[in-house]
């Protein structure tokens, strides 16, 4: 808009006016005749003067005032035409970004290896469970570094930094698969003698070892070659973020294969014990055969006399029938019998006569029993033992009479 722009008067305009009217003053006195013409009144044309110089100064300051006052107005208008300007508001984001790298790599590399020379006198039980131990920690330090690769190259973009945190996991990896392979070798040569189930989960187990490890060397042949493209300052190449990938995505899988080789394993193992515990609670109800370890058994008491025998063949007796009060018979308890039969067989055979003989099979056959544990027939045998069993104190046992007929009371006749 075009804008109106007032003169301001100065301050020399009041002086130049003022001499003008004391000129024209002076020419009116001149033009008159001098003698006819009165005196000037010197007093009235200062007063004009001084009052045409205020009238002239009025004059200027309205001009002052009405030029300001335009000037006002003009800016005024100017302003109101003119548009205000927009603020523009920036926001600002703050990106916070974890070092999940660091934190990982840490818990992973705290991993605490056994010594072969510790672990190689370890029970077979002990081994097992070390071999559970080693197996999984090899499968989760390959699943880290499979998931820091992929992560890392999510974004189809790899730094050095990135690059060596994935290095770390991968090195990790490495090392726990060839631990757990170490373990599995020796427990192999310690224990040789498994069943066919536990053999061939163990040997599965150390096949998908072979191949997680064959994995995990192929995500550090990547690393290797994607960090040497980087140190050259050369663009990487889409393929080698790929293999990465690729790498790690066969490691994933394979760790679930192995994952299901160890539950095999364990379940085998688990089969084996089971199968030992039941053959021995077996081997435990079995009655024993204790025929052998009474073969050799000698006589170590000599009886007297008849009567002695007969003692010691009670005591045979007493000591067989107190042992079939359980149900069962055990090592000490047949080597007391057969050691109590030897003898009470000895006695009879010393002091009993033919009559007696008899009663010396029945104890051989009652021991015999009792050493297969055939318990009915020992209990038979006993019981036959003692119908057998002479009422007679001292001497050589009476033989009865035909018909069982005594003679009468006071003896014979004279």
């Amino acid at each position: 808009m075009k804008r109106t722009f007032y003169p301001t008067p100065k301050v020399g305009h009041y002086f130049q006016i003022l001499a003008l009217c004391l000129a024209l003053l002076l020419l009116a006195a001149c033009g008159r005749d001098g003698k006819n013409a009165p005196a000037p009144d010197v007093e009235a044309t200062v007063a004009a003067a001084v009052a045409a110089t205020t009238t002239a100064q009025a004059q200027t300051q309205a001009a002052i005032d009405a030029a300001v006052q335009a000037t006002a107005t003009s800016m005024a208008a100017n302003a109101a035409l003119t548009p205000t300007p927009t603020p523009i508001v920036l926001t600002t984001t703050e990106i916070v970004t974890e070092t999940v790298v660091e934190t990982v790599v840490e818990t992973v590399t705290e991993v605490v290896y056994i010594p072969q020379d510790v672990y190689v006198t370890m029970s077979e039980e002990e081994l097992e469970a070390l071999i559970d131990e080693s197996v999984e920690q090899a499968v989760a330090a390959t699943e880290a570094s499979a998931q820091a690769a992929s992560s890392a190259a999510a974004d189809d973009t790899l730094t050095s930094e990135e690059v060596a945190a994935v290095d770390v996991y991968v090195q990790v990896a490495e090392e726990s698969i060839a631990y757990a392979e170490e373990v599995l070798a020796t427990y192999g040569q310690l224990y040789a003698d498994n069943s066919a189930e536990t053999t061939a989960a163990l040997a599965g187990i150390e096949q998908e070892l072979a191949t997680l490890n064959a994995s995990v060397a192929s995500m550090a042949a990547s690393l290797e070659e994607i960090s040497t493209t980087l140190d050259a300052g050369l663009e990487l190449a889409e393929e080698s973020i790929a293999q990465l990938e690729s790498a790690a995505a066969q490691a994933q899988t394979t760790t679930e294969q192995v994952q299901a080789q160890l539950h095999s394993w364990q379940t085998s193992l688990q089969a084996q014990l089971d199968q030992l515990q039941n053959g021995q609670t077996a081997l435990e109800n079995q009655p024993a055969d204790f025929a052998a370890i009474i073969q050799n058994i000698q006589p170590q008491a000599a009886a007297g006399d008849l009567p002695a025998a007969l003692q010691m063949t009670r005591s045979f007796a007493e000591t067989a029938q107190h042992s079939l009060v359980d149900g069962k018979i055990d090592q000490n308890e047949i080597l007391a019998i057969a050691q109590a039969g030897a003898n009470a067989t000895a006695g009879l055979q010393a002091h009993g006569g033919p009559q007696m003989q008899g009663m010396t099979g029945n104890i051989d056959s009652i021991t015999s029993a009792l050493a297969r544990n055939d318990l009915p027939a020992a209990r038979q045998g006993l019981d036959g033992l003692n119908a057998q069993m002479p009422t007679v104190n001292s001497g050589p046992a009476v033989p009865s009479r035909p018909g069982n007929v005594q003679p009468p009371a006071g003896g014979r006749r004279p």
